[in-house]
């Protein structure tokens, strides 16, 4: 059996190894298209370095493990690069949902750094094996919980018109969402739903910039 530090080493490594993968969809029927206007897929931020979302991470999330950290940087990149997002997105709506803590749940029983509900967590790992959470229950796993959101997310994308139209149906259901549609009139809470996530995607991509100079100020310091 492998020690935590072993394991933790060999998450790091697999981190580092991924910066060398081509952040493009990898089926075009699953890939997403921007909503007008959408800055959540910005190319900086699709091809950058996983390396560079681990420190992201780490600093929004310190109580974070290292080894699951390195794990949840690993399923952010590559179900990024599945589905075309970026990255940076993927973690505000972590951070929006759970503010990373992996055991947060909510008054309706959505569980998770994802918050999903037992039903929905049950009804996604039906349609994507691959991931393996048939065994499984929303909570269980943080990166299972992660991997199967963010594909959820990807088929309500696909479902509704428009990015903020997917991101409140899955703030509210895509039940209740359709039938605001149907009625047409979608309340102002849920509005603000995707204002908040836009908020902390750029509330990240601040940090990021920050930490870019901080480090670049290093850099010169150790020039004679």
């Amino acid at each position: 059996m492998r020690s935590g530090a072993a394991l933790c080493a060999l998450a790091f490594a697999a981190v580092a190894g991924l910066s060398c993968v081509a952040l493009e969809p990898h089926d075009s029927s699953r890939a997403t298209t921007p909503s007008s206007g959408s800055s959540h897929q910005a190319p900086a931020s699709l091809s950058m370095d996983p390396r560079k979302l681990d420190a992201l991470v780490a600093r929004v999330a310190p109580d974070l493990d290292d080894a699951l950290r390195a794990r949840l940087v690993i399923a952010l990149m590559s179900e990024a690069s599945l589905d075309g997002y970026d990255p940076i997105f993927l973690a505000a709506l972590v951070g929006v949902e759970s503010r990373w803590h992996t055991r947060a749940e909510s008054a309706r029983g959505a569980r998770g750094l994802l918050q999903l509900k037992p039903s929905t967590f049950a009804w996604i790992s039906s349609r994507e094996p691959d991931v393996g959470g048939e065994d499984l229950e929303t909570g269980d796993d943080p990166v299972v919980d992660v991997r199967l959101a963010i594909r959820y997310f990807n088929w309500l994308e696909r479902s509704f018109s428009s990015r903020d139209a997917a991101l409140m149906a899955y703030n509210a259901g895509p039940r209740r969402m359709r039938q605001h549609l149907r009625a047409g009139d979608i309340p102002e809470r849920l509005h603000a739903y995707p204002q908040k996530v836009r908020h902390e995607y750029e509330r990240l991509l601040r940090i990021e910039e920050q930490s870019e100079h901080e480090l670049a100020g290093m850099l010169l310091a150790r020039v004679p």
